[in-house]
This record gives C-alpha cells, sequence and structure tokens, in this order.
C-alpha cells in the first residue's frame, strides 16, 4: 500500500509538468451531433469539444455521410480509409490535425445520405468520444 501511494505522489506531481490537464470531471475530448436523428438529404453539424491541446482525429462513417467540410476544424485534411472501429467497422472519412489542436470547440457539416445508425468518432491523444448519428426518411 506505501508503494502505491509514493507512485500516487509522484505522478501527482509530475502531471503539473506534462500540460495542462482539463478541469476535474471534464473529458479532454468531446463530440456531438445536431440534428440527431438528421433527415436523409440534411446536413448534421458535428461539434468537437477540445480541452487539452494535442494532435485531434475524427472519424465520420462514409457509408451515412459525404465528405464533411473542414467547417471551423484546425488545419489539416479528410481522407477516406476502409473500416476502422471508430466507425463501428464502416468505411470512413478521417480527418487528422496538421498540429496540435488549441482548446476550444470547433464544428463541422457533413450530408446525411443514406438511412441507419452511424457512428462518428473524435480522439485526442489517448482520449476519445463517440457520437450514434441516426439518419431517417423525411
Amino acid at each position: 500500500m506505501r508503494r502505491f501511494m509514493v507512485v500516487v505522489g509522484l505522478l501527482a506531481c509530475l502531471v503539473p509538468l506534462a500540460g495542462a490537464a482539463p478541469a476535474l470531471g471534464k473529458a479532454a475530448v468531446e463530440i456531438s451531433a445536431s440534428p440527431n436523428p438528421v433527415v436523409i438529404g440534411r446536413r448534421v453539424a458535428h461539434t468537437v469539444t477540445v480541452a487539452v491541446s494535442a494532435r485531434l482525429d475524427v472519424w465520420v462513417s462514409a457509408a451515412g455521410f459525404a465528405q464533411p467540410e473542414l467547417g471551423s476544424l484546425p488545419p489539416g485534411t479528410w481522407t477516406q480509409e476502409c473500416c476502422p472501429s471508430q466507425t463501428a467497422g464502416t468505411t470512413a472519412w478521417h480527418y487528422r490535425s496538421t498540429w496540435p489542436a488549441q482548446p476550444g470547440s470547433y464544428r463541422f457539416g457533413a450530408d446525411a445520405r443514406r438511412t441507419g445508425s452511424y457512428l462518428s468518432t473524435a480522439t485526442l491523444g489517448f482520449t476519445t468520444s463517440s457520437v450514434w448519428v441516426r439518419v431517417v426518411r423525411a
């Protein structure tokens, strides 16, 4: 037990040196989508909230959505890739920031193109957040 307390104490001292940590109870990254559900042919706006500076990755299902716009995302690019777990195995649009994203909220849009439920995921360092977006008929 004493060894555990020493390790925890040392880690607590090192965390501030490694960079700012998010406020207690606040996730390093969060992703949401609105409207959800979205009508096929309409645009869904994704919002990604970043609490610490780090490289940002976002995946949006290419099975459910046309290629997203950059919107207010930090400089980076969208590429298409096959079947990552971040979109539950569907073909994906993958965004990667060119350099670390700064804390704040970023928005981008994607047009819904097929009915179903699709997973969108944001990753910042080792932290991940996901949202299921439902696409319905009018």
